[in-house]
């Protein structure tokens, strides 16, 4: 069990409004489609079950995962019916907590990433989010920190350690290594003493270096796959070719893990390489862990722009035409 350090969550408590009304302003898809299918709509508060807390959110992450669900990509699964209220990261303040619930009471500030294998939430005024996906926001760490840090870092987290079994020495490529998720895995890659090599635009390289990044190739004017060999591990975040040329770099019997490319990873083998997937799941464990980091200072999530909730339409359009640094949130 990982203990958050208890100076900084001990008896942490916030304001939240004297009552939950009935009603709240929320973002709801009602098909899928272009971003202008988000509609700013007033609905019910979520009635919580009993392992469940109700949060007043403070501020939700934008992620590709958004946009991919609002475009349809994943319209024929059974876990997702419309109407949808998006969102799977977030931080924000206990209101009410199911009966079965005894970690978090009333006043609570959270972060929490809900499974992306339902409807999420996150974008609304209030969320039901279940206990089990949820912990403790460190004092020192603002709402907009921990909720641009939850899915992202998990993600990163899950491939680095989980799945390629990073460890100290070993070297490690990072595509996008600004964006997002890149940004972070740079951070944590360090902090277990990889040798850390970032693919990312020259305007990002002086960035990239103060997270710890080693080495930053401008993907613009340098081909990765000359510029480097005896890659112990490759965290793949943009797929199609940039993954296929991935495979050559590495060393035999490396490993390449891709978050969104579930096709040309199947060619890993005929390269006499690993290649593996990773989709992000709920891990209380990994959030405590990574709520140590940033109550410790190690780990720090570059916030690119913070949207209004209305605006959530225009979020998703950055979102989608990307080269951003780091997250895009919004302010509920």
């Amino acid at each position: 069990m990982i203990k958050i350090i208890s100076d900084l969550i001990n008896g942490q408590r916030e304001k939240a409004m004297s009552s939950i009304p009935n009603t709240m302003q929320a973002i709801v898809m009602q098909k899928f489609g272009a971003a202008e299918v988000l509609e700013y709509q007033e609905i019910p508060v979520p009635v919580i079950k009993a392992d469940e807390i109700l949060v007043q959110v403070c501020n939700a992450g934008v992620s590709p995962f958004d946009v991919h669900m609002r475009e349809g990509w994943y319209k024929n699964s059974s876990n997702y019916l419309l109407p949808i209220v998006l969102g799977w990261e977030l931080s924000g303040i206990v209101v009410a907590v199911g009966s079965d619930i005894s970690q978090f009471k009333e006043g609570d500030a959270v972060f929490a990433h809900p499974s992306v294998y339902r409807n999420g939430g996150a974008y609304a005024q209030y969320a039901a989010v279940k206990a089990s996906e949820a912990v403790h926001k460190p004092i020192i760490v603002s709402h907009q920190q921990a909720a641009a840090s939850v899915m992202n870092t998990l993600t990163a987290w899950q491939v680095l350690f989980d799945v390629a079994q990073l460890t100290a020495g070993q070297k490690i490529l990072i595509h996008a290594a600004a964006g997002g998720v890149g940004h972070l895995a740079v951070q944590l890659a360090k902090w277990k003493g990889a040798y850390v090599i970032g693919t990312a635009s020259a305007k990002n390289k002086e960035f990239l270096l103060t997270l710890g990044a080693d080495e930053v190739i401008d993907y613009a004017t340098v081909e990765f796959e000359r510029a480097v060999k005896n890659i112990d591990v490759v965290f793949d975040t943009i797929g199609g070719e940039t993954l296929l040329k991935s495979f050559s770099i590495l060393k035999p019997n490396g490993i390449v893990v891709s978050i969104v490319d579930f096709e040309h990873i199947k060619k890993a083998a005929g390269y006499g390489v690993r290649g593996e997937n990773v989709i992000v799941s709920p891990n209380v464990q990994q959030l405590l862990a990574i709520a140590n980091l940033m109550a410790e200072e190690k780990l720090k999530a570059h916030i690119e722009t913070v949207f209004s909730l209305q605006e959530a339409a225009r979020a998703h359009k950055l979102v989608q035409a990307g080269h951003t640094r780091g997250k895009i949130l919004l302010e509920i």
